[in-house]
């Protein structure tokens, strides 16, 4: 979650309404009681900003603003509390996480950035008790959690993973014999020679973390990682009755499952012998190349890799203990990865890469011994970038709350596909393919995943979430889209019942890879002021608008100002002997990329006159432009 840069939501004079990463309080009355609820929620979900001087009225940000010397005391009275274990359990924050911004002379806000807290410090609650004051945020605001969701969050914390622990009452008896054997067979075939092969079957279910001996206590015994590993399923429910493994295979999404594979009594339903039984499900249609690697056949390409850490993934960072257990589904075009248990990273340390944090490490363990995966936090990144390589739609990651969850969406299928083009031409009219760039991405994937958020469109584009809310305000005013839910949670899809007649009015422009599709009018919304402010207030927004001529092109430093056919041109020319990148191209030109990206690029675009490196990814993040001949 990135700092708030204020005027990022005052963008095109106008405020747009709250969302789950960003939170208003008008704090006229005080401070808000409710800022410790935002504190709480965000540090224990995907982080977020709390803004004071800043009302929401009917989905619209409306400036309050703050007097200096209010602000100066708010930002002193939030120190005070923030660092009293009374108040709130822990400040996870630095002095630049707070900061008081003037928008308008003599107006404050006090913008307070509330990062992910990391897993060993969650719950992160407000007062003594984190059974009574412990929150998360999801699309509709900030909530109480419930006792099951604080004590996931405090056994995360605990320093021993919970697949070490060792289980009374078991023993050998309890595990699947054939599940040993097989799992001993793999690991000679992909490590022949190592030293725990040597080992009998305790020996080397002690190597690999199945049984254990507890150096304080003396206690010895199997562990959690070896019954939901080798377990038979009876003695795997004695201890947890919700565990459930799941794998279905859906033809036609408007019918149930083709295929199946669950604990249906016929096969002992251990983790291990659930990954013998589905992998080649999964695998067995996908393309084979042939390659070569020291002089052996390969099969296998960073498809299959990217799959298989997929899988193990979910099946290693699942909460064994909460319901729903682990559910695969393989589609015609598409795969969807599902497990329990919160996330004990980001989002965006996720698309990062370069964490492992799993909530399962002897498990995990088994699986790097026989060759999948690997403990280097790299388990995303050959994900993303095996997806990058083929051009397909950016990987989906969904956390849910209530109960916590997460979804894996592997979509196989290029950002906009010919045939998704074709279903909007056949909805909205031919007309539709003149439209360009992100506004593009929006329809497309509200047509292939049945519906677009301004968080998924996030993930796909990476704009900031006002700039996201307006293209879809826009797409909603042309009758291309429309909405259901309310602010946060708001849900759009496209409008099956379009008539051209009802949107005329509305004038289309294309687009690059950011902004909005349509010209807009709408004003800034002005500053509301008590009769005390009257004095000093202003009833226009004259004021702001200098305060915020920084975010208009900067052309002190550039180019003479150049007509447009001047400009492509220069364009055309600077791209003559190889690709250049918008970032290249507005630093030759003067111009500001977002510029170029929203006005200028598309257009030579579709003039024929430039070419993309990357034709079927428009929106490839290194994407660059050449002259065509």
């Amino acid at each position: 979650m990135k700092e708030l840069d204020i005027y990022e939501i005052l963008d095109d004079n106008q405020l747009l309404g709250e969302s789950y990463e960003l939170e208003c309080k008008s704090a006229k009355g005080g401070m808000p009681g409710s800022l410790w609820e935002t504190y709480s929620a965000f540090a224990n979900s995907e982080g977020g900003n709390i803004v004071l001087g800043i009302t929401e009225k009917e989905d619209i940000l409306h400036l309050d603003g703050l007097a200096q010397a209010q602000v100066s005391k708010f930002q002193q009275d939030f120190w005070n509390q923030v660092n009293n274990k009374g108040k709130v359990s822990a400040n996870i924050l630095s002095e630049s996480h707070v900061k008081s911004i003037e928008v308008q002379p003599g107006y404050f806000v006090l913008v307070i950035h509330v990062p992910a807290a990391d897993y060993r410090y969650k719950p992160v609650h407000i007062g003594p008790d984190p059974l009574r004051g412990t929150y998360k945020r999801n699309h509709t605001g900030d909530y109480l959690c419930t006792a099951d969701e604080v004590r996931q969050m405090i056994a995360d914390a605990l320093p021993q993973k919970p697949d070490v622990r060792i289980l009374d009452n078991y023993s050998l008896d309890d595990l699947d014999e054939r599940s040993i054997l097989q799992f001993r067979q793999l690991f000679r075939s992909a490590k022949p020679g190592h030293p725990f092969l040597t080992e009998d079957d305790p020996g080397l279910l002690t190597k690999i973390g199945a049984w254990r001996m507890d150096r304080h206590t003396k206690k010895e015994g199997l562990t959690v990682a070896g019954l939901l590993m080798f377990g038979k399923h009876q003695a795997i429910i004695d201890s947890f009755p919700d565990y459930h493994l799941d794998y279905q295979e859906i033809s036609d999404p408007n019918q149930r499952w083709t295929d199946r594979v669950f604990p249906d009594g016929t096969w002992e339903a251990n983790i291990f012998q659930f990954y013998q039984r589905i992998w080649p499900k999964i695998s067995g249609t996908l393309p084979k190349p042939f390659q070569l690697k020291d002089g052996q056949r390969m099969d296998e390409s960073t498809l299959h890799e990217a799959l298989r850490e997929a899988l193990v993934n979910a099946l290693v960072h699942t909460d064994y203990s909460a319901p729903g257990g682990v559910v695969v589904r393989k589609y015609p075009d598409y795969f969807v990865f599902s497990n329990p248990g919160n996330m004990l990273i980001t989002v965006e340390q996720y698309y990062k890469g370069g964490i492992s944090i799993p909530r399962n490490n002897s498990i995990q363990t088994m699986f790097v011994l026989l060759g999948f995966g690997e403990k280097a936090g790299s388990g995303s990144t050959r994900i993303l970038s095996a997806w990058e390589g083929l051009h397909w739609r950016k990987p989906y990651i969904q956390v849910n709350q209530q109960p916590s969850r997460f979804d894996l969406f592997l979509r196989m299928e290029s950002l906009i596909s010919p045939k998704s083009m074709d279903a909007l031409a056949s909805l909205f009219g031919v007309g539709i393919r003149q439209i360009f760039g992100n506004s593009l991405v929006a329809l497309t994937t509200a047509q292939i995943e049945g519906s677009i958020t301004n968080t998924r469109l996030q993930q796909l584009i990476g704009d900031h979430p006002s700039e996201i809310s307006k293209l879809l305000k826009d797409l909603c005013a042309a009758g291309y889209l429309f909405p259901s839910g309310k602010g946060r949670g708001t849900v759009y899809q496209l409008n099956t019942q379009y008539s051209p007649a009802s949107t005329a009015d509305n004038k289309i422009v294309p687009t690059g890879t950011q902004g909005s599709l349509f010209e807009s009018g709408d004003s800034f919304p002005k500053l509301t002021t008590t009769k005390e402010d009257t004095s000093t207030a202003k009833e226009d927004t004259s004021t702001l608008k200098e305060d915020t001529s920084t975010l208009k092109e900067d052309t002190s430093t550039a180019q003479k100002r150049l007509k447009p056919d001047a400009l492509n041109k220069l364009i055309i020319e600077y791209c003559q002997s190889e690709f250049k990148s918008v970032e290249e191209i507005g630093k030759y030109s003067g111009k500001k990329p977002k510029y170029l990206k929203d006005k200028i690029i598309p257009r030579l675009v579709e003039q024929q006159l430039i070419e993309r490196l990357y034709p079927s990814t428009p929106n490839h993040p290194q994407q660059k432009y050449k002259a065509k001949a």
